[in-house]
């Protein structure tokens, strides 16, 4: 996910920018719920979005793909945007007076459609929040949003398009090969969002694809049974060479090698150490036998309970919410010598048979409404203007390790080449010692 983007207007700005995470800070977090995690954004749109009729269910796929722009370059970190000037206030009909005058039309439009059915691979307990939020706006739309798996949730979507039933209005998640191929087969409904102007170059990931939120992984470990905690993957590789007996087998844990979002979070760190030096660092850590979960949760669960010691590239949407319950058992660390951001895009699809509630839920997600609301469901916003009411934000994760030590998933041509990923898959199960 890495291709290039970026004028010098929508540029993400350097780390000096971004605030700094204190220790008082970073522990005030710890002590704070699931309740408010990140947001904040820039500019102002006035794009003319237009209400969509559902379509027929089709018979065949589209033939005309859109017009992906250019996802941003690897070298181009992600960083809280410029903070907009004041929010303007509400136009007529309830909207911000800087959505079209025709917006009323999507909403009308949304009230002859039926449920919104939207794929994803955020838990319920993520989304609680902002379904709630969304209802308040759109009371009338209700929301069908399974917990998926990455790996599959393209797959189901292509196997009903082809069956000609019911499939997702709308996709969130987190693969960037699965991204680049879905484009590629024009299974994008390309709609620039009334938040457009608002949000960041770098979290527009193609042509109508926007950004849900930027989630680090993390290292994860138990505060009783291991009191000095590793802050990189090379001082755990260490650890583990050094006390191989305190580690092995199934003491640490992370993503299996087919897993998407730890295969790409493998990936981008891989990117910045060199493949050299990060199997050098993996097979270290996989002589221990790690315990391989496909799912963040179970990491955290098996640590807090005790049967691992240590997780690295944990998803942190799935660490941040059991604060502050389990403050007295888990901590978790940003890694410092590189921490990959699950950067989630979302797109509506080609076969989205609610497409008005598909453009209406969208646009309040990149809202500052629908930023603040994930980020009381544990994910990390990124929308400048609300830096100041979310316990949490990505500049502030910027600014504890640096902006070179972020590491975002992008739209890297080189994901999306099969010899190339499977190459590096073998290579990570052989390092995991598969």
């Amino acid at each position: 996910m890495d291709a290039t983007h970026a004028d010098s207007s929508s540029a993400p700005p350097t780390a000096g920018t971004v605030a700094r995470l204190t220790r008082r800070t970073t522990l005030g977090f710890l002590l704070v719920g699931a309740s408010g995690l990140i947001a904040a954004c820039t500019g102002g749109g006035n794009s003319q979005p237009a209400a969509t009729s559902a379509p027929a269910k089709p018979t065949e796929a589209p033939a005309a793909k859109p017009a992906a722009t250019t996802a941003p370059a690897g070298a181009a970190q992600p960083a809280a945007s410029a903070a907009p000037a004041a929010q303007s206030s509400a136009a007529a009909g309830g909207n911000p007076s800087y959505y079209p005058a025709n917006y009323n039309e999507i909403v009308d439009a949304s009230k002859k459609e039926q449920k919104l059915v939207v794929y994803s691979i955020m838990s319920k307990a993520n989304w609680a929040p902002v379904v709630e939020e969304f209802k308040k706006k759109y009371s009338w739309i209700e929301i069908d949003a399974p917990d998926m798996d990455s790996a599959t949730l393209f797959d189901r979507y292509y196997t009903e398009s082809a069956g000609n039933t019911r499939t997702a209005d709308m996709v969130m998640t987190s693969t960037p090969d699965s991204w680049q191929e879905f484009q590629k087969r024009g299974e994008v409904q390309v709609y620039k969002s009334a938040e457009d102007d608002k949000v960041p170059g770098w979290s527009k990931l193609g042509n109508g694809i926007y950004t849900v939120s930027s989630d680090p992984m993390v290292i994860i470990y138990n505060k009783k049974l291991l009191q000095n905690p590793p802050k990189k993957m090379a001082d755990l590789a260490d650890m583990a060479t050094r006390n191989a007996g305190m580690f092995t087998p199934g003491k640490i844990t992370t993503y299996e090698e087919n897993n998407g979002t730890g295969f790409a979070g493998n990936w981008f760190w891989a990117k910045k150490q060199g493949q050299a030096k990060a199997f050098e660092i993996l097979s270290a850590i996989g002589k221990t036998k790690p315990k391989l979960e496909s799912s963040a949760g179970r990491m955290v669960d098996a640590t807090i309970a005790g049967e691992t010691l240590v997780g690295y590239f944990v998803s942190a949407i799935s660490v941040l919410p059991k604060f502050p319950a389990a403050n007295e058992i888990l901590g978790w660390n940003m890694i410092e010598d590189g921490t990959p951001l699950i950067v989630r895009g979302q797109a509506i699809t080609k076969r989205a048979q609610s497409p008005n509630s598909a453009k209406l839920l969208l646009d309040f997600i990149l809202s500052s409404t629908g930023q603040l609301a994930w980020s009381k469901g544990g994910l990390t916003a990124y929308r400048d203007d609300v830096k100041d009411q979310a316990e949490i934000h990505l500049a502030k994760f910027t600014g504890q390790i640096g902006q070179d030590n972020l590491l975002p998933f992008s739209f890297d041509p080189d994901i999306a080449d099969k010899a190339k990923t499977d190459d590096f898959r073998a290579k990570l199960a052989s390092a995991l010692g598969r």
